[in-house]
């Protein structure tokens, strides 16, 4: 992704560029709106639609040069997965997470050709910096809804395991992504766009570590209910058990996500608002 974008940085440079003077900054407002899907240890694959979720948005972008902009976004959508849907090598682990994703992102873009200007059609990359809240949960097996991050299923507190702490549910990314805009006039585009966000967590699923920590230290320190939902393979018929499960986790892959999305942009520089 960053070669790309580099890339095309080349190319826009070489683009001839109407001086500052003669152009017209322009403000635009933007809706979004497509799919969300993450990359983990419950969904191992570098992309798929396979248990892919909405996700819409809302943001502006200013754009301060013909084939430059910057863009302010918020995007709201809910990511999971479940071992029952996954590999079948998988299956036997037995885990599932869900979590509601919101993130807020500020992002460089930049565009092989001035849209809407010289052309109506372009290319584009960006790359930017984003923060997003994420709180796992799952159900047991009553089908209650139950937010994993309190209970430590790793162990995560507690001095057997090292005092780890567990993770924080404000977590920052590194959003990259390419997309194609087309100017249906002077003050409206459409766009579609596919994004990827590096994360710097492996708990967006509530899974790390390879082991599984002691089901009776969870229980005596966190309670049945933490310790039922450690391990879920005695859930399965016929029920496994740990020596026969895979690793929990694989703790030296960070989870990622990405979106793809249809963005529909507008500005009001015909009321002369915001003209120079």
């Amino acid at each position: 992704m960053k070669q790309i974008l580099i890339a095309i940085i080349i190319l826009v440079s070489a683009v001839p560029l109407k001086a500052q003077s003669d152009y017209d900054q322009r403000l635009f407002f933007n809706l979004s709106g497509g799919l969300i899907n993450y990359g983990g240890d419950l969904q191992n694959k570098s992309f798929t639609l396979n248990q892919a979720n909405v996700a819409y948005g809302i943001g502006a972008t200013y754009q301060f040069w013909n084939n430059f902009s910057i863009t302010a976004s918020v995007i709201r959508g809910k990511i999971g997965a479940t071992d029952a849907k996954g590999s079948p090598d998988h299956a036997i682990r037995n885990l599932s997470f869900f979590s509601n994703i919101t993130e807020g992102s500020a992002v460089f873009e930049a565009s092989l050709f001035d849209v809407p200007g010289d052309q109506k059609f372009s290319p584009y990359v960006y790359e930017g910096i984003a923060f997003f809240h994420m709180n796992p949960y799952t159900f047991d097996p009553s089908g209650n809804k139950v937010y994993l991050q309190p209970l430590g299923t790793e162990g995560q507190g507690l001095p057997e395991y090292g005092n780890k702490k567990k993770y924080k549910l404000l977590q920052f990314a590194i959003p990259v992504g390419v997309g194609v805009k087309y100017a249906l006039s002077d003050n409206v585009m459409i766009s579609a766009e596919f994004g990827f966000r590096k994360t710097f967590t492996d708990y967006m699923d509530d899974v790390s570590g390879p082991g599984y920590a002691d089901t009776a230290i969870i229980r005596a320190a966190r309670g049945p209910l933490a310790s039922k939902l450690s391990f879920r393979g005695d859930e399965l018929n016929p029920p496994q058990g740990l020596s026969n499960t895979i690793p929990r986790g694989n703790p030296g892959n960070k989870d990622v996500y990405y979106t793809c999305l249809v963005k529909l942009s507008f500005s009001f520089r015909g009321a002369n608002i915001f003209n120079r």
